[in-house]
Parts: structure tokens; sequence; C-alpha cells
């Protein structure tokens, strides 16, 4: 049972009641002057199986609710369509979609919308499958002065984006009666008072939280029969008024006017008449016809007011003429086509009370919208729409440009910018037209110099922002740019694209609902599942990372097959903050492509699909380049000076690819640590059918994620921005625990900051009811993957000497083996036991001293190929007792050939731990004695 009073609240008293049920389409409308049988009537309806109705207006009498019958009203009100298609169609008046996907996401909209405008808590009405939303008022308003509150909350939604029902905002408005049912489906719903308020708000203050001008009135005219040829004109005309004291104050009056006033006393009554026709019809006209009726012998109040009534309109200058010949003789506007008589004169543009457009005097916005340029005693039309500057911003590539704002009438509010350089003639109106602000060749001159003189008159007052040439993190932290969307604590607001990120804009424009996004991306709680849930996480945890220290690192999925998903997880990765697709990197895209990709997305989550086939060189820089976080100098063309280089990221790549990136960087690099500790590689496996059908895997992944994208980011960013403190302890405390855990070094920090940042990205979505995760389960897998990549990857410890190894070993052709000391016969060096007979000596071997020598300049050559460090290689065997100095050393000593020495490392070959010289020499001599058999070989093939 409702016990809210909805009619009382909103329908002033002392009126006419109008509750109207309907049927298969059709209206019974019944009217009375009491709130109990409107009840009545209403129950009634509601026993017939009706849509029951109530008009929100008092009526004057009975028969119609037309807004002319509407005497005044007590409320102001929005319908909030929810449910089916509503959120994917689009209203083509406001070209904003037509509802919400559901109330939940209506109701979370409307608390959003309130805040944003500082509107009290309203009264709210679940209509059975939409939402009504009242505010009371303290006192019953007139139509003419509730209309532009009406017509000002219309703009107001469309400017803040929020769906509400754009033909509501109408007077003679009629919705739905609580207690009754919607009968729309099969299932009838209860319509019912959800949040009742009893509290009522003064109209005075509702016009000031929307910026209405308390003395603002519309004229509520009845219609005419008649079509409207020309809305354009009628547009127009609505900002105009007519005022006698304009008339007769001009540098240029009417002289049969001004002849009338002075000559009153004496004025005939055709005369007269004709003075009287036009104060009637002007502004001021209750006090003018009595100013041009004082002092005539005949004037008298009462018989004024009764005169005026039978003139039809203001006359014209031949009437004017007619009854004074030779009056306008003299009249400094008889060649002027516009002035059919004195009423012309008069004519004033109603000035908006604010709006952005007014602080560009001369120039200024109507009261019912469009530009104009007051210039000496008349209003010249600029433009007939809605159409200002913004601001001016910097762009590093365009040089300064300029942000307009244009209102169109039926695509709704848009924003567009012209760079400085593109204000010529020519140039500038293609811009515009291209934008939608299409000029005629009547009044192009007058809107260029508008757009000429706002950009120079805002120069002197304001200073220009600067663009931004990446998204991510912005001002200190305080913001977070994602598209053309800049998310604050406090709201969401316009970001326009620069050239370097323009391309990228459209595909973070969001799509569809969060709540069908949420749908398909809390499939990946399924048990199974959990190394693809981590994955995608990273769409969250990429702005986190930066909170590590980290500046960027890898996580590659790897299965030998197609097929396992591994381009989804990163579809959805992307679709957090927008397009799943457009957003994946391309394989074939170009080194340079990829650098300035991780630069635009600054610290926003980078996918690169299908990187198999990428070669070890450039995987290894790639790796590089995404933990370094900055983008490489490079020198000017014509000074030797290295260009500035802004291109700064600190983000997540998440990658994919049908072979490890370990294995591949081994089989070229003996040693690739740096490259192995800035990768996190997982192995991705088929889902089971059982968990997720192939066929509903396709729907949900393929056609509902495509369509439902990008609206996750700004609640997340927002709590992250209003707690940045506790965010960043979060993930700190995350880390600290896998570091305890695992046992993790400094080498490894990598691999736990990745972990922290996306189990602490997915904690907060979790948290703010963005998905629904198991986020223990998610952890505990995630970090268990860190023992593998142990085993995996081989530290820099244990791989020096298999480096020193494998240098050996595929120089044995290039070997000396020889004693050190002299023949006791000859007293000659010994003669050598292997000596190369082809190619470079690149090694000694002394038996007797067991001493190995190589030149300095081949161990260094060696190790730049694997980018190693040869102080960190010395070092690490001189610990283990292998090196023992470096000295100078003829290596050719005992052969026929005599060459000076060289600095080289010298090893103790005895050592325990190295390698057995003897069988390398046998290796060796085999393989010398293989040689010497080929031309053998040769002559029996």
């Amino acid at each position: 049972m409702q016990t809210f009073d909805l009619i009382d609240y909103v329908v002033p008293k002392g009126g006419i009641y109008n509750v109207i049920g309907m049927k298969d389409g059709r209206l019974i409308p019944k009217f009375t002057d009491s709130l109990e049988v409107a009840y009545e009537i209403a129950d009634g309806f509601s026993e017939q199986a009706m849509d029951v109705y109530f008009a929100l207006g008092k009526l004057k009498e009975k028969g119609s609710r037309k807004v002319e019958n509407v005497e005044s009203l007590g409320a102001i009100w929005l319908d909030i369509d929810c449910g089916g298609d509503k959120a994917e169609e689009i209203e083509p008046s406001t070209g904003l979609p037509k509802g919400y996907a559901s109330q939940k996401e209506g109701l979370k909209a409307l608390k959003e919308f309130c805040n944003t405008v500082d509107l009290p808590e309203p009264v709210i009405v679940n209509s059975g499958y939409g939402l009504h939303v009242y505010w009371g008022f303290t006192e019953e308003i007139p139509t003419e002065k509730w209309l532009p509150i009406a017509k000002r909350l219309e703009q107001v939604c469309i400017t803040q984006k929020f769906y509400a029902d754009p033909n509501v905002f109408d007077a003679a408005r009629i919705l739905r009666v609580p207690g009754t049912y919607n009968q729309k489906k099969d299932t009838p719903k209860l319509v019912k008072v959800v949040n009742p308020v009893t509290a009522r708000y003064a109209p005075d203050d509702i016009r000031g939280l929307l910026g209405v001008d308390p003395d603002e009135v519309v004229t509520v005219k009845k219609k005419s029969s008649q079509p409207i040829l020309d809305p354009l004109q009628k547009l127009l005309d609505e900002n105009k008024d007519y005022k006698f004291s304009k008339i007769i104050g001009r540098q240029d009056p009417c002289l049969q006017l001004k002849d009338s006033l002075l000559n009153r006393k004496t004025l005939s009554e055709p005369r007269w008449f004709n003075a009287l026709s036009v104060a009637k019809f002007c502004v001021d006209g209750s006090k003018a016809i009595h100013t041009v009726s004082h002092g005539h012998p005949d004037y008298d109040f009462g018989a004024v007011e009764r005169k005026i009534a039978g003139i039809k309109g203001p006359h014209s200058c031949e009437e004017f003429e007619k009854n004074n010949p030779g009056g306008c003789k003299h009249c400094p506007h008889k060649k002027s086509k516009e002035v059919k008589g004195p009423y012309s004169l008069g004519k004033v543009i109603k000035k908006a009370s604010s709006s952005p457009i007014n602080k560009f005097e001369p120039y200024f916005r109507g009261k019912n919208g469009g530009v104009y340029l007051m210039k000496e005693e008349d209003a010249v039309l600029v433009y007939e729409h809605d159409f200002y500057l913004k601001k001016q911003m910097w762009d590093d590539q365009e040089g300064f440009v300029s942000v307009f704002v244009f209102h169109s009438p039926h695509d709704g509010v848009r924003e567009f910018k012209i760079p400085n350089e593109c204000l010529e003639r020519r140039l500038l109106l293609k811009t515009l037209a291209h934008n939608g602000v299409v000029a005629g060749a009547s009044n192009s001159a007058v809107l260029i110099e508008y757009v000429t003189r706002t950009i120079q008159i805002l120069q002197t007052k304001e200073k220009a922002e600067i663009m931004r040439l990446q998204f991510g993190w912005a001002d200190n932290d305080t913001k977070f740019i994602v598209g053309e969307r800049e998310i604050t604590v406090d709201g969401v607001y316009h970001s326009p694209a620069s050239s370097v990120t323009k391309s990228y804009v459209s595909y973070f424009e969001p799509r569809g609902t969060l709540e069908k996004w949420q749908e398909v991306f809390n499939l990946y709680n399924k048990k199974g599942m959990e190394i693809q849930a981590f994955a995608a996480l990273s769409g969250f945890g990429s702005p986190l990372l930066q909170l590590t220290g980290q500046k960027g690192a890898i996580i590659n999925l790897v299965h030998k097959n197609a097929g396992t998903g591994k381009t989804t997880i990163l579809r959805m990765a992307n679709s957090i903050c927008g397009d799943p697709e457009q957003l994946l990197g391309n394989p074939k895209d170009t080194a340079v492509a990829r650098v300035n990709k991780l630069g635009i997305l600054n610290n926003i989550v980078n996918t690169m699909d299908e990187l198999s086939n990428m070669e070890s060189g450039p995987l290894s820089d790639f790796a590089y380049e995404v933990s370094q976080g900055k983008g490489k100098d490079k020198g000017t063309a014509t000074a030797n000076a290295n260009r500035k280089n802004d291109t700064t990221w600190r983000n997540m790549t998440l990658s994919s690819s049908n072979s490890s990136f370990y294995q591949k960087l081994f089989a070229d690099k003996s040693l690739p640590d740096g490259e192995l500790m800035r990768i996190m590689e997982f192995y991705v496996d088929y889902v089971d059918q059982e968990t997720i059908s192939t066929t509903y895997g396709k729907e949900m992944f393929d056609h509902q994620l495509n369509a439902n994208f990008g609206h996750a980011i700004v609640p997340f960013m927002q709590y992250v921005l209003a707690n940045p403190e506790g965010v960043k302890a979060d993930v700190l405390k995350i880390q600290a625990k896998i570091d305890k855990e695992m046992r993790l070094t400094s080498r490894e920090r990598n691999w736990s900051a990745l972990i922290a940042a996306n189990i602490a990205g997915g904690w907060i979505a979790c948290k703010l009811g963005l998905i629904k995760f198991d986020m223990g389960r998610i952890y505990r897998k995630a970090s268990r993957i860190i023992i593998q990549l142990r085993k995996d990857t081989v530290a820099p410890v244990d791989s020096y000497v298999s480096i020193l190894g494998s240098f050996i070993n595929n120089n044995l052709n290039n070997l000396l083996d020889v004693d050190d000391g002299v023949d006791q016969r000859t007293s000659k060096p010994k003669a050598p036991r292997l000596e190369p007979k082809y190619g470079r000596l690149v090694m000694r071997h002394e038996g007797d001293t067991q001493r190995l020598f190589i030149p300095v300049k081949d161990i260094r050559n060696e190790l730049n190929k694997d980018s190693t460090d040869y102080n960190s290689f010395i070092e690490d065997l001189k610990k283990r007792g292998m090196y023992l100095d470096t000295v100078n050393k003829r290596m050719s000593k005992g052969m026929a050939v005599s060459s000076p020495a060289q600095r080289c490392a010298m090893f103790d070959a005895s050592h325990p731990e190295f390698f057995d010289m003897s069988k390398l020499v046998e290796k060796a001599k085999e393989n010398a004695d293989r040689e010497r058999e080929l031309p053998d070989q040769l002559e029996e093939i």
C-alpha cells in the first residue's frame, strides 16, 4: 500500500486534477476538482488493467491538459528509461542513449548527476521498468516562470550526458500514479514510491542551482493550427523584444513619433492612434501608452486603456505619413528595407543572464540561444545556435589550439579544436563546416571575426592549458586521462586530444553498459582460470605499477597452439579502459611504433598479440625498452645536439606467443638474465568445455565484450585518486608479503611488483563491486608461478663458467697446446703438441704449468654478444679460483711464427672445477685430423 501521496506532493491545490487511463493505445481522460475523487478514478482504471497516469500541472478548467490550460506547477521532474535496449538506442534530439540498461545503473547515474549539479534529494518512483524523479516546490509557480526552469534542466541533462527522456520537460506532461500497475508486458509491475522525501524546495533555490534568471519567463501562447514554415526564424524571433524607450531614445529616432510626443497636447486623434499602436506592442507598452497620451486634452487613464483594445498591430510608415504628410521626408531610415514602421526601430535582443558567450563582450548569448554582437545601438546576429570558445591549449606539434563548443539543435553538444594556424578565412570556414557550424555568404565575415576576436580576448584573460601528450596519470597524480576523459575525484571532464593522442582517443570511448561488461569479465572467476584472471587484471594493475617504483615489465602468455584464449585475455585487459580489439598491438608494428604506443598509453596496459615471430634481438631490445620507461634520445639533423625526449611510461605490457620468450633468449644468448628478469611467463592451457563452452564463450567474448567496454576504469581510478596513500600502502604490503613468502631478491623485484599491482587492482575492483573474483585463490596461483620462473631462469652466478666453457669449445680450432719450458737438448722452446692450422691463435694451453691464456680483447668481444659485464665475469671466476691474473703473454711462443706479447687473462686449468683440458686438446686434434682427411674425401667424390 502506498502511504506517500505523490499527487498531493506534485500538483498544486485548488485547481482541476486530470487522471488518465490508457489501454490498447487509447487514452481516457477524466477531470475532477477533488484529490480524493482523483484517486478513486485511478483505482477504477487500475482495476480494469489499465495503465494509469496523472497530469502534473494544476489545470484552469476541465476538458484539456494543454499547456495553455496549465495555471501553475508545484515541482520539476525527470523520466529515466531503463532496461531493454535503452542503453544502446540513440535519442535523435540529444545524440545520447535513450536510457540505462537497468534501474540500478539508472539510480547510480542519478546520484552522480545530483552530486554534480548539487541538486537535493528527490522523491523517486519505480515506474515498473524506469524511474520517475520529483523535486517538490514550497510554493506553486505560474507556468510562464516554470518553463525556463524545465528548459534549463533539460540543457543540464544533455551537457552532463545524463540520459533523461527529453520529452518530459513539458508542463502538460503525464506520469504514472503510484499504487497502480505498469501493464507494458505480460506480467504487470507495481508502480511504487521507493524514496519518499517530504522535504520541499524553494523555486528560487532550484533556479540558483540550475543557473536560471529569477525574472525569466516564457510566454505561453496558444498553439496555432498553421504549420511552422521556418523553425530557424521562429528560434530567432523568440530572442526579440521591442522597446518604446529605445525607439524614442535613439540617435536616429522616428521623426513622426518624436513629433507626436513633442506635440501631444495638440495631436490629432488619428496621429494619437498611430503613436498608441506602436506603444501598445512594446514590452514597456503599459507605461508607454500613457507617456504618449499624457497632456492631451482628452487624456483619461481608463479611456486610454479602453482605446488600445481595438488596435490590432503597430502602424506602418505609410499610415504615419498619411496622417501627417511630409513628416517622413527627412527620415534617416527611408532607404532601409528592414524598417517598415517605427516599431522596427525598437528591436532589442533579449540577453541570457549567464552564458560562456557573455564573457566575450561585445558578444552575448540571446536569451533563447544564438550568438549576437552589440554594434552601436543594434545587435547583429553572428550565429543562430550557441557556439563559443571554451579554452586555449598548447600542443607541442600543432602549437596553440582553440577548443570550441557547439550546441547542435538535434545532435547534442560537441567540442572540437581549431589550430590557430588554421584561422585563414577559407581554411577556417572549411574547419567550421566540418564540425557542423555552417555559415552563409551573408554572415561568414561576422562569424570569422567572432572566432578570431574571441581568441584574442581569451589570450588577454587566461593562460593556455597544455594539451595531453599521454594518457594515464597527470597533474601530479591528481588526474587520470583515458582518451578524451579526464578522471578526477569529483567527476569526469573533457580533455581534448592532442596531435599525438588523436589517433588513439576513439579507442577509449566507452560503449554499452558496465553491467553487460561485468557479465563477461566475471567469467574468469571460474576455478581453473586463475592465470586468465590474473593476466586480465593487468588492466587494473597497470595504473598501480608506478606505486611499486618499477617502470615496466612484460607478462607473456604462452601456448604452442592457437585457440587457448591467449588473445582473449589481452582483449579482456583492454576492455577495462577501452576497445578490446583496437587497442591490441600488431605483430607487424615497427620498433618505433611499439615505443610510441608505450609512451602514449603511459600508465594504461599495453597489449601485444602474437609475438611468436619476433627475433631474439628485437625481443631483447623490447624487454629493455619496456622496463626503462623512456624512449631513446635522438640527434637533430642540423645541429650537434639531442632532440628533447618526452616519451616516458610506467605500465605493464601483456603479450602472447606460441613459443617461450625464455627459450628464445637462451638460444642466442648465454646470459639473458637482464631480459628474463623483465618478463613473467605464464603457460595458458585450453579451457575445459564444462567450464565455458565454445558457443557460450564466442557469444560472450567475441560479441558481448566488443559491445560493452570502457566503463570500469572511471570508478576504479576515482577510488584510487581519492585514496592515494591507502592504495600505495596496500600495493607495497602485498609486494612485501610476496617477497617474504617467496624469499625474493632485488633481482626479482619486477616479478613481485607485477603480482602486487594486479592483485591490489583486483582487490579494489572487487571492493567497488566492479568485478567478483576470488582474489585469494588468484593470488596463491600467481605467486607460485615465481617458483617455476626461478627454475626457468639462470642467475648470473651460475652462468659465467658456462660462458667460458662455450668460448673454449667454440675456439678449439684456434688452440695452441705446448709446454712453457725449454728443450734441455737444444735450449729452445719446446715444440707444440697442437697448433692452429687455419685461422687466428685465440687460446694457449701450457701442459706443464696447467695454465690457459686467452687475449682480453677476445673475451670482451664474446661477452659483448651477451651484454655481459667483463669485470663481473672476471670477479666471479677469480672468487672460484679459476682466474689467476691478467698478464702480458707472447701467445705464439714455441711456434715457427713469432708474435708480440699481448694482454691475456690467465686461468688455472688444474682447478678441480675447470674444464678437462686434456680431453679438449684430444678433441681439437681429432678436429684437425678430420680437416686433413677432407681433401682425400673430395677426390673420392
